[in-house]
């Protein structure tokens, strides 16, 4: 029972404090696993600079996009943003 309880506790803290982005590396899709700068139970993220080589304008980002950002920079990189200026999408770029 304690095994049981303890493995519980390990998975719920897992969730919580471990997040992951797929990206693309020399053709590959790799896994990126970081610990999250905040608990929240959202494990997959998505970096939008990971798979693009373009820079992305902040006024072209679509709602969708717009949260994605804005997650990774909170969770990831501990940075909490509105995104509404250019220079808001770049500081979330950082890997």
């Amino acid at each position: 029972m304690k095994k049981l309880l303890i493995a519980a506790i390990l998975a719920v803290v897992t969730v919580l404090y471990v997040g992951y982005y797929e990206a693309l590396e020399d053709g590959d899709i790799e896994t990126i696993v970081f610990i999250k700068k905040h608990p929240t139970f959202l494990m997959k993220f998505y970096n939008i600079h990971a798979n693009d080589g373009e820079i992305r304008k902040v006024e072209r980002l679509t709602a969708e996009e717009r949260g994605w950002i804005i997650d990774y920079c909170r969770y990831r990189l501990g940075i909490d943003t509105d995104l509404k200026t250019q220079d808001d999408v770049e500081m979330c770029r950082q890997k």
